[in-house]
């Protein structure tokens, strides 16, 4: 499944350049919609580290909200991903990455999910806190980490 995932990931990084060159995030986000359901057929673990990838190489475009790699991601448990986008964090951050754990901190296991997350809130803001100290994040990124780290307190 590998191989028929590169070309895709190939394609999506060629587009997610013309997105940020251009300022405008449908020439990613339309694509990769397109070969959504190639993708709900990948292994996550084939999956999630290309997405990431492509998100630390251009940690300050917009993937949407959460966007079809986030709809695709939060189709599995979150054990399978959190850990990952936790690790993400330290690489680059990103916006993306901290809304896609942002979002994972909401959610009411007793009314939405039953898979426990295995990062609490404790470990986000710790990230949070790297975050607004990384020296490779974004302002608008470092903003929206003092946001919801704001917001877990």
């Amino acid at each position: 499944m590998s191989a028929a995932i590169a070309p895709l990931f190939s394609a999506f990084a060629t587009a997610a350049r013309a997105a940020w060159e251009q300022q405008d995030k449908w020439l990613l986000i339309d694509p990769v919609y397109e070969q959504l359901e190639t993708l709900r057929a990948a292994p996550l673990d084939q999956t999630l580290p290309r997405i990431l990838a492509l998100v630390e190489s251009y940690p300050e475009l917009d993937y949407g909200g959460p966007g079809p790699f986030g709809s695709l991601i939060e189709e599995h448990p979150m054990a399978a991903y959190t850990p990952a986008l936790l690790a993400s964090l330290e690489r680059q951050p990103s916006t993306q990455v901290i809304g896609w754990l942002d979002r994972t901190m909401r959610v009411d296991p007793e009314l939405q999910r039953r898979d426990p997350n295995p990062v609490g809130p404790a470990e986000f803001a710790l990230a949070l806190e790297k975050v607004l100290q990384h020296p490779g994040a974004a302002q608008d990124c470092k903003e929206f980490a003092q946001l919801c780290l704001n917001d877990l307190k």
